[in-house]
């Protein structure tokens, strides 16, 4: 979708003229039709207020719920990540308690992980796709981790440690590749462009006598309902578009780990 692929000053500016300019012309295109006699008016606007305030408030209601339930799955992503990132350090510092070369040949593996993840899986979980480019660092960590073969209780103990936070880390690994694929159901955004056109068209059935004031009403109540809609679309990808979960929990763990480990 365009919207993915265009920074938010470039997006949100044309998403609203869009909803602007096809308000403005259901509101142009009304117009004749509706009713001008004063008698005819008068039955006309009362029940129109009545159907606008019912359907404003189903309208607000559900855009609401659908916006906070976006940012909530952008949310839930985030901490997600932030629990991948968080693994990885954990089960950096592990091994640390390893003899050499094992504790090497991990702390470089992890390291490795690391910069595909931020430079290589990233750029394909923006696309959409599920990321490949560092099961073999995976591999690799468990298969030094697995082959180990302690000496005596203190090395045990930190095996086992090691162990623990390889299994949390996989977990959070697997749940962050998970959501990938992660997005509203179709009917739901259905609902929402549904919506916005009853809306333009309501408003576009009130009698005004001055064109410019209507179109001007018409325009703004637009432009709000765009802004909500981007705003819930933003969130709809967490790995995708201008407001996208990226990579600074992982750049964290290497500039205030990793660096200062070497």
């Amino acid at each position: 979708m365009w919207l993915y692929q265009l920074p938010v000053g470039v997006a949100l500016p044309g998403f609203v003229i869009l909803f602007v300019a096809a308000s403005l012309l259901i509101v142009i295109a009304l117009r004749r039709w509706v009713p001008g006699d004063k008698k005819q008016m008068r039955e006309w606007d009362r029940i129109l207020a009545y159907v606008m305030a019912t359907f404003g408030v189903l309208y607000g209601v559900t855009l609401a719920l659908i916006a906070a339930a976006s940012y909530e799955n952008y949310r839930g992503v985030e901490e997600i990540v932030m629990d991948e990132a968080s693994a990885v350090a954990v089960l950096y510092r592990d091994t640390a308690g390893f003899p050499e070369p094992e504790r090497g040949e991990l702390q470089a593996l992890i390291v490795s992980y690391v910069d595909h993840v931020r430079e290589v899986d990233w750029e394909a979980q923006r696309e959409g796709r599920i990321p490949s480019q560092s099961v073999a660092e995976v591999a690799a960590i468990e298969e030094v981790l697995f082959s180990f073969e302690p000496e005596g209780e203190g090395e045990a103990n930190v095996h086992a440690a090691a162990i623990w936070s390889f299994n949390e880390f996989m977990s959070a690994r697997s749940a962050r590749i998970g959501v990938i694929g992660l997005e509203l159901p179709g009917i739901l955004w259905f609902v929402l462009y549904s919506g916005a056109a009853i809306t333009a068209v309501l408003i576009g059935m009130i009698q005004m006598g001055r064109l410019r004031t209507h179109l001007v009403m018409a325009a703004v109540l637009a432009s709000y309902v765009a802004i909500v809609i981007f705003t819930i679309a933003s969130f709809d990808h967490p790995y995708m578009g201008p407001v996208a979960v990226d990579t600074e929990y992982f750049e964290e763990v290497q500039e205030w780990l990793f660096d200062r480990a070497d």
